[in-house]
């Protein structure tokens, strides 16, 4: 009687830990850089599980695994700060440390990083720069939602040219916008069309670490335009099923 009713206590916990989003995963995000010199892939990702559970985050993989979300291989940050090379990849998070909900406006913000974090990941150092919550929020922008016509890239930088802000009561015109290569995110049909592309366009400077701005962009192209036109460095790119 007694191994029946262990049978039925592993029975019970293994359909609760799967219904809670620990062992099945639906992936609904996957997007991938190669990182230049190794054999190595950044995932970007986002993913549901029972019971609305919600994962998401950057990953490092050799190319010859396979993608599957394991939590325990999270990597620390929230962005990118840098583009990702083989011996370093540096990112950016926020915490709490008594600035959020009902203490945000009691306490002063802090603009440089409240402490920082080393680890490992595949060989590669990981460096996470935490940053008081409130001084992060305060220097982060609304988002910017606008079409382009062209675009160049370099080694470190994305430019876009001729944009419009179709979506605002107003509108505006830029004659150009330039963004460090840091987290360039593009999504794409099955044909390599661009459907968009988003761009946390994070300003840290680079003597204090002081977090200057954090802004999304959300960029769609006036005409057709093949995502292979990009390189696959310092941008990730849709994973196509």
């Amino acid at each position: 009687m007694k191994y029946v009713r262990y049978f039925i206590i592993m029975y019970v916990l293994t359909f609760l830990l799967q219904s809670c989003g620990f062992s099945d995963w639906e992936v609904t995000e996957l997007y991938a850089q190669k990182i230049e010199g190794t054999p190595k892939v950044l995932y970007k990702y986002d993913a549901w599980g029972g019971l609305d559970a919600n994962a998401s985050g950057y990953v490092i993989l050799d190319s010859s695994e396979t993608f599957k979300v394991k939590i325990r291989n999270d990597l620390p940050f929230m962005y990118l700060q840098e583009i990702p090379d083989k011996t370093i990849i540096k990112g950016v998070s926020h915490i709490c440390d008594s600035s959020c909900g009902e203490n945000y406006n009691k306490v002063t913000p802090i603009f440089v990083p409240v402490k920082k974090e080393k680890t490992e990941s595949q060989n590669i150092k990981i460096v996470n720069n935490i940053y008081q919550y409130k001084g992060f929020s305060e220097r982060t922008k609304l988002l910017e939602t606008l079409q382009f016509q062209k675009f160049r890239e370099t080694r470190d930088s994305l430019f876009f040219y001729n944009l419009d802000d179709v979506e605002s009561v107003n509108g505006k015109h830029l004659d150009s916008l330039k963004f460090k290569k840091t987290d360039i995110t593009i999504r794409q049909t099955k044909a390599q069309k661009i459907s968009n592309i988003t761009v946390e366009d994070l300003v840290v400077n680079q003597n204090s670490n002081e977090i200057i701005l954090c802004q999304t962009y959300f960029l769609t192209p006036k005409e057709e335009l093949n995502s292979t036109l990009f390189s696959d460095y310092g941008i990730f790119k849709e994973v196509i099923k």
